[in-house]
């Protein structure tokens, strides 16, 4: 909590009532208040990785709603077809916020499943090379300005 003044610059009817109506000049009445920053965190996907998630022949799995709400509504229309996103396989950019590297995975999704799911492109290039294991918390945001996925480690150690 930060603490800080806050100045009251209105009178209250009470006081406006009582005070002498030809003088305008009344006091300030500063008053210590706290107030709690508001830091906007941009992770709209945040995970503690599971065991499922960091094995060999893992996949880490996105709500189709959280897909939507994170990236497909920030798509151009000509990128990525909606007839392929639905049902099928679609590969996106990912920016590695914490090595400052680009790599390209393959978001899959099934027409029996509600859910798009990264598999060998996840293993290979954010599990092995990154050395993530079950418990760490992984953070993700969809950067519509360079249209690809941010990713990086907020907890755990590597």
């Amino acid at each position: 909590m930060i603490k800080t003044l806050f100045y009251t610059f209105l009178q209250t009817k009470d006081e406006e009532d009582n005070a002498n109506s030809t003088d305008f000049n009344h006091p300030l009445c500063p008053q210590e208040i706290e107030i709690r920053p508001i830091t906007h965190s941009p992770w709209e996907i945040i995970r503690t990785l599971s065991i499922d998630e960091v094995w060999t022949g893992g996949k880490f799995q996105f709500p189709l709603e959280q897909i939507w709400n994170a990236m497909l509504r920030h798509q151009p229309r000509d990128v990525m077809p909606l007839t392929n996103v639905m049902i099928g396989s679609f590969q996106i950019p990912v920016n590695d916020l914490d090595t400052n590297t680009f790599h390209s995975v393959t978001l899959w999704k099934y027409p029996h499943e509600n859910t798009f799911a990264m598999r060998e492109s996840w293993i290979e290039e954010f599990v092995k090379r990154r050395r993530l294991v079950a418990g760490m918390v992984v953070g993700m945001y969809w950067d519509f300005d360079a249209h690809m996925l941010c990713f990086s480690v907020l907890e755990g150690s590597e």
